[in-house]
């Protein structure tokens, strides 16, 4: 696998690939798209609230503790 890069508009859900890169019709290919406009990250972050979580998986033990002893089993 190798990677081209280029610069194209998005247009209706459509990229076009450009001439230089025809024979590549038909191909599958691996897309990443990076794109530079900050109000489509704000929409994408969220903040992830967990105060209102109850843990149980170390009650009433103490997680050092717990993690000292796996890596000694080691």
């Amino acid at each position: 696998m190798y990677a081209i890069e280029f610069e194209a508009d998005i247009q209706n859900g459509t990229v076009k690939i450009p001439e230089m890169y025809r024979q590549l019709d038909n191909a599958h290919a691996k897309i990443v798209l990076m794109v530079n406009d900050e109000s489509f990250q704000a929409q994408r972050e969220t903040e992830l609230d967990f105060t209102n979580t109850d843990i149980k998986a170390f009650s009433g033990r103490d997680a050092l503790d717990i993690q000292r002893t796996m890596r000694d089993e080691w």
